[in-house]
């Protein structure tokens, strides 16, 4: 009977200690990974834009960070940092940091894989498809 109360104050004791690990995962070093599949002609480019700020707080976090793990094969990239004022909303007149991040395609068409990353205040993973027509 002993043995048993030992095994099972084992158990209990790992399943606390795993809780408290996964507890004390912090949300920005997580990623999300999305999966975006675009088209474009030879030659053109198309835009994508990266704000960095707290919507409850109206707090900007400062110009994100593109960091490409398996560069474009037809293609390539560019940033443009700009300064953005919403419209409407709880933020409404004030200016927060935006990336623009460009993919321009070459000349040769087909399909472009890439995946890159979104550092800023969460860490967002894009897995890229590009038909280049």
């Amino acid at each position: 009977m002993k043995g048993i109360r030992t095994l099972a104050s084992a158990v209990v004791t790992a399943v606390l200690a795993f809780s408290v690990v996964i507890a004390d995962t912090r949300p920005a070093d997580a990623q999300s990974l999305r999966y975006l599949n675009r088209s474009v002609d030879a030659g053109k480019e198309i835009e994508f834009q990266w704000l960095n700020y707290n919507e409850r707080t109206c707090t900007d976090n400062g110009y994100p960070k593109l960091v490409i793990e398996k560069a474009p094969k037809l293609g390539k990239f560019r940033t443009v940092r700009q300064r953005f004022t919403p419209q409407n909303g709880p933020c409404k007149g004030k200016r927060f940091s935006v990336l623009l991040v460009y993919y321009k395609a070459g000349r040769k068409t087909g399909t472009d894989n890439t995946t890159y990353v979104i550092q800023g205040r969460n860490n967002i993973r894009i897995a890229l498809k590009i038909d280049v027509k």
